[in-house]
């Protein structure tokens, strides 16, 4: 019976859904369907999350030769095996933290931020920390773009098992590696780092794409070509930059321009870091419950996550720029007043975040804008600035606003229509 009931309102629903959709007759009419499916397919997930677990606790796996919940999925409904071991393991969150299940229902947490937060859970050498953090970081995948929040999930994750996090860097370090191999008419380069050598190769690597871009756009605007008439693709690009990285090593080039990799790291981590380093005590967790997630940093501008120990050691024997943050996560004390965002004060605002602040958008190479216009009165300080790229800075001027949240340190845009731009 209960089958049937369900083969009709799948039928009924289905039937619903391809009328609306052939009905859509506006970006407003789609966007709102659109978000109503997603809602919908939330409160699918965590139902299906939730027969996952009941399947598990009474052992109803076992048919038909199936050994694990997991090979049951895969023989029921065709799963991968990496999306049958999401479920489950999505399924044994949701028994340990009903009230994040019932919130992903409700349509307020999407599935990559409930699935982000299952992994921590599934981390045995993190497990028993979560429950202090976990209404915290259940705010922020609420308040921040997905990207973002799994970002900050690693960031905890790696602070709550630091002593785990730099076994695996040692690790990854002690196995890097690195070929170039020629196979008929290609040649393939393959490399596998840690983080603190890829930290600099990355920021290396960016300056030559972005001399490389820069180069195509002073040949197009020298032949007088149309904005999107660029003698190269950003693949030809990317493999013309790393060429050029090699020639200039060997002297063909020009030399390589000059690296600057941005480390930040909070005082309590340094602090804890190098107190573990002194004593030759095991590194403990280097966040403490009612710590905000969002204070504990150790990374590059860029998000890759570093080992607190190499970057202490770092600091022992290299330059360091001392830069003093406000309680609302922004950079003071830098630069002075003019017109444009140059030196420290530019430098100041990519601290922050390096990439785009427009929803959607991931692009690394930016401009330093102004989110109250300097027109309007707004000051040329790091409290006042945003990165956008060029084509959603030049938004700007067609009434999109900008605003900073200063609870999840994030910029939100604003519409001419007063709609701020942020996903359900």
């Amino acid at each position: 019976m209960v089958v049937c009931m369900l083969e009709l309102t799948r039928a009924d629903l289905r039937g619903l859904v391809d009328e609306k959709v052939s009905a859509l007759s506006s970006s407003a009419e789609a966007e709102a369907l659109l978000v109503e499916l997603e809602r919908l397919k939330r409160h699918v997930e965590v139902a299906t999350a939730r027969l996952v677990d009941r399947v598990a606790l009474n052992g109803w796996f076992q048919v038909d030769g199936c050994v694990s919940t997991v090979s049951w999925l895969r023989t029921r409904v065709n799963w991968s095996a990496a999306e049958a071991k999401r479920v489950v393991r999505v399924a044994d969150f949701v028994r340990h933290y009903p009230q994040v299940a019932d919130q992903m229902s409700e349509g307020v947490l999407a599935s990559g931020p409930v699935t982000r937060l299952a992994g921590l859970h599934a981390n045995k050498r993190v497990t028993a920390q979560l429950p202090e953090f976990v209404d915290q970081l259940v705010e922020y995948a609420q308040a921040l773009p997905c990207d973002d929040f799994s970002q900050l999930a690693s960031r905890w994750e790696q602070l709550a098992d630091a002593d785990g996090a730099h076994r695996s860097h040692d690790q990854v370090h002690d196995d890097r590696d690195a070929t170039v191999t020629a196979a008929g008419t290609a040649t393939y380069v393959d490399a596998r780092l840690g983080n603190a050598q890829g930290a600099l190769i990355t920021e290396v690597f960016e300056k030559y794409v972005q001399a490389e871009l820069s180069r195509d756009l002073a040949e197009r605007d020298a032949l007088g070509l149309s904005p999107t008439s660029l003698a190269r693709t950003s693949k030809q690009r990317r493999a013309d930059a790393l060429y050029a990285v090699f020639a200039s090593a060997a002297g063909q080039f020009a030399p390589a321009p000059e690296p600057l990799v941005n480390i930040v790291i909070d005082q309590c981590t340094y602090e804890r870091t190098l107190t573990a380093m002194e004593t030759g005590s095991r590194l403990g967790s280097l966040i403490e419950p009612g710590e905000n997630v969002l204070d504990t940093r150790c990374e590059t501008t860029a998000g890759v996550m570093l080992d607190p120990v190499d970057v202490v050691a770092t600091s022992l024997v290299a330059h360091v720029r001392r830069v003093v943050i406000d309680s609302a996560g922004v950079p003071v004390g830098l630069g002075r007043r003019s017109r444009l965002f140059t030196g420290s004060t530019r430098a100041a605002v990519l601290l922050r975040r390096r990439r785009c602040i427009w929803p959607g958008c991931n692009v690394l190479t930016c401009d330093v804008d102004h989110r109250v216009p300097w027109a309007d009165g707004g000051d040329t300080d790091v409290g006042n600035a945003d990165p956008l790229c060029r084509r959603h800075n030049r938004l700007k001027v067609h009434g999109y606003i900008t605003h900073y949240d200063t609870t999840t340190r994030t910029t939100h845009v604003t519409t001419p229509t007063g709609r701020t731009l942020t996903p359900t």
